[in-house]
């Protein structure tokens, strides 16, 4: 499994900071337990809290067969082991598949963005174009109007289908002034051959994968203090990837959850530093909305004696 470290030091700039990546590239499909575990736990949530994990709007119906299709050649190319899984797993009919329609057709069940998301560790969000001739946000956004969100990082996909880009950060200090609507001119921008990536973090003390809630919190952790805090605080990093399908024109915005205890990632002086030197650099407000400076200064210091 990957392990990202995508914190730096140096002064705090919110940019989408995006990356060029090949076909090859665009899922995680590494043989770890981690892989296993992930797939095992969305397995579990869509038994028991699916309305909480997924959505989907009608007009999404034509690019969830589509996905579906995408992440099925995708499998077929570069990743045999988790295609077999779905068979394995009866996400996939016995027969084997390479699109919706012989899923269909061999009276396979379900919705196209559940299977196709469940096939893979990537929760899979549909983003749908507004008016790009518009000059009023509301109708130039980008919206979500489909989505399989497993492991949602302190947000609920019930209360975001429907809004645009801007909507959605609504909570993000400074993501209307920093960024506004470079998300949905990205979006627009893109061609189905050119996919992009990024890396977010934050470091929590919830280990779990999903959480609706967690921002803005207060309360101090006494619990946890410079002698523990390697154990007890959790590195997140999304590794976020954006494609365009070119049949329905939606933007599938994959997301791929790490979770690390300080201790296992954090092993070097240097790369000690440069977390050290990111959470320094990050505004007062962001802290608090990751819910950071609840235990940020022993952070600090056991980072120090890294």
């Amino acid at each position: 499994m990957p392990t990202h470290l995508p914190f730096k030091p140096g002064d705090f700039k919110m940019s989408l900071d995006l990356d060029r990546i090949d076909e090859e590239d665009w899922l995680e499909t590494d043989p770890s337990s981690d892989t296993k575990h992930q797939l095992q736990e969305k397995a579990k949530l869509f038994a028991e809290r699916r309305s909480e994990v997924f959505q989907s709007m009608e007009e999404a119906n034509h690019a969830s067969s589509e996905i579906f299709d995408c992440v099925v050649r995708y499998l077929l190319s570069y990743a045999p082991d988790l295609y077999t899984r779905g068979i394995a797993s009866g996400l996939i009919p016995p027969a084997g598949v390479e699109n919706w329609q012989d899923y269909v057709n061999l009276g396979g069940e379900g919705h196209p963005l559940e299977v196709a998301s469940r096939l893979v560790t990537e929760d899979l969000l549909l983003m749908f174009p507004g008016d790009q001739s518009s000059s009023t946000y509301e109708e130039f956004a980008w919206r979500l109007k489909a989505g399989s969100l497993a492991f949602p990082a302190g947000w609920s996909l019930i209360e975001m289908i429907k809004r645009g880009t801007i909507g959605i950060h609504k909570r993000v200090p400074g993501y209307d002034t920093s960024l506004g609507d470079q998300v949905d001119r990205l979006f627009y921008s893109l061609k189905p051959e050119r996919l992009v990536s990024r890396l977010n973090w934050s470091l929590t003390r919830y280990p779990d994968l999903f959480r609706l809630h967690g921002k803005f919190e207060q309360d101090k952790s006494p619990e946890i203090t410079a002698s523990n805090v390697g154990s007890k605080i959790w590195l997140r990093v999304e590794r976020q990837t954006f494609r365009k399908l070119p049949s329905s024109g939606a933007v599938v915005f994959g997301i791929r959850t790490h979770m690390h205890t300080l201790e296992d990632v954090i092993t070097e002086s240097d790369v000690a530093e440069d977390l050290s030197g990111a959470l320094k650099a990050l505004p007062e407000d962001l802290l608090r909305y990751k819910s950071m400076q609840v235990f940020v200064d022993p952070c600090l210091e056991w980072l120090s004696a890294v």
